[in-house]
């Protein structure tokens, strides 16, 4: 049985995982743009060389969904049975992860001493 650790991630974003990012959703993410930025449900699957299960994917999935990282065709309320295309939402990943780069990049200014 696949576990969540296995999820495949480059060797370079293996330190966010340590920031608390999740070893899925960075292989999910991941795995959207070298396909293009679409995958269906079972693509990613596939494309996560079955080392996570499906329920974990549609789980994350559903997780990144909710802050606006992917998309889901159709709508969630009409997916019942039907298949799930995931488009990655490359915009708002960007914005996101230059906020965190300027919150954690030091000010130039040196700070000053009170006398």
């Amino acid at each position: 049985m696949p576990t969540y650790s296995d999820a495949p991630v480059p060797i370079e974003l293996d330190a966010l995982v340590g920031m608390g990012l999740n070893r899925v959703k960075l292989a999910i993410v991941v795995a959207l743009t070298q396909h293009g930025g679409t995958l269906s449900t079972p693509d990613l699957v596939a494309a996560l060389e079955g080392k996570v299960a499906g329920t974990t994917i549609v789980r994350n999935l559903h997780e990144l969904e909710d802050h606006g990282y992917v998309t889901g065709h159709p709508p969630r309320g009409d997916r019942r049975r039907r298949l799930t295309r995931w488009t990655l939402n490359h915009a708002k990943l960007h914005a996101d992860l230059r906020a965190l780069i300027h919150a954690t990049t030091p000010s130039v200014e040196t700070p000053t001493t009170s006398d």
